[in-house]
């Protein structure tokens, strides 16, 4: 289970594959279990904090688990990486699109999102 600590928060990601890599933004890595992601391609999802195993003492706005998220990116090197957005994440694929000057496109759909 690799973690970085980022502003005093252990924050517990997943990397899996090979290829480009794709950052799945959403809140919780287990929100992308069972998504018909495409093969040829290393991705990371991350736990932001107060969500799956990313512990939180306090409840943070959409815009700090963003920078939360981005300073993770920036720690693994991975700034020019693609962002693919949840539909429950739109909000900090739309901030992190807009600090880090990168499209945020949707993900594919996956079964039980509100999209598919």
């Amino acid at each position: 289970m690799p973690y970085l600590n980022v502003y005093g928060t252990n924050i517990v990601y997943d990397r899996w594959g090979s290829g480009p890599d794709t950052v799945l933004i959403g809140r919780d890595a287990a929100e992308w279990r069972g998504c018909p992601l495409p093969e040829g391609r290393r991705y990371l999802a991350a736990d932001l904090p107060g969500f799956g195993r990313s512990v939180s003492a306090e409840k943070l706005g959409e815009d700090d688990l963003a920078e939360h998220l981005i300073t993770l990116l920036v720690m693994l090197h991975l700034t020019g990486a693609e962002l693919w957005v949840h539909p429950r994440a739109r909000k900090i694929g739309a901030y992190m699109s807009e600090r880090l000057g990168l499209a945020a496109v949707p993900a594919p759909p996956c079964l039980g999102d509100p999209a598919s």
